[in-house]
């Protein structure tokens, strides 16, 4: 087994949400050399090679990995956390043993401003997309917290090129 323990190293609350947890726990072994393979694998992964550390979320909660660093947020208590602890280590031993039949990602995702997104948006502030305002909905797009087809006028002949526009943005 390449991942033994993951230990718990300190708890508190989270900043952005006082009834939630974060936790800072340290593996047994660096991660460094997984990191592409788990870019590859998690759902919207955000992979930093400068800095040789990956973001992702599984739900609401977030995970920073950094060398042997596993920084977990927005859980409720510690029975979560211990779950989540078992679920990453099953992970990420799952991806070291299946490593070969992984092609590994390099790739980085662009992060972009809400206010350059919101120009590629309808503008029209209908709340189709369940926020009050186009920005709004841009500031999730922004932090990978929604879809470009969560906004549904986008998807109506009138916006498509605004759409387009948007999707070369964001992955070029």
């Amino acid at each position: 087994m390449f991942l033994q323990e993951i230990n718990i190293i300190e708890t508190s609350p989270c900043i952005a949400d006082e009834k939630l947890f974060k936790a800072i726990t340290v593996a047994s072994v660096s991660l460094t050399e997984l990191l592409p393979y788990l870019n590859a694998v998690v759902d919207k992964p955000d992979y930093r090679p400068n800095s040789n550390s990956l973001m992702f979320k599984k739900g609401i909660v977030g995970f920073t990995l950094k060398d042997s660093n596993i920084n977990i947020t927005r859980f409720a208590n510690m029975t979560e956390l211990y779950e989540i602890l078992d679920w990453i280590k099953d992970l990420i031993n799952n991806i070291h043993d299946k490593q070969g039949a992984i092609k590994p990602s390099y790739n980085v995702r662009k992060i972009m401003p809400a206010i350059k997104i919101y120009v590629f948006l309808p503008g029209k502030n209908c709340k189709k997309c369940g926020e009050n305002t186009c920005l709004a909905f841009a500031a999730k797009l922004s932090k990978f917290e929604a879809e470009i087809d969560g906004c549904p006028l986008l998807n109506q002949n009138e916006f498509a090129e605004l759409k387009q526009k948007l999707v070369n943005e964001l992955s070029g």
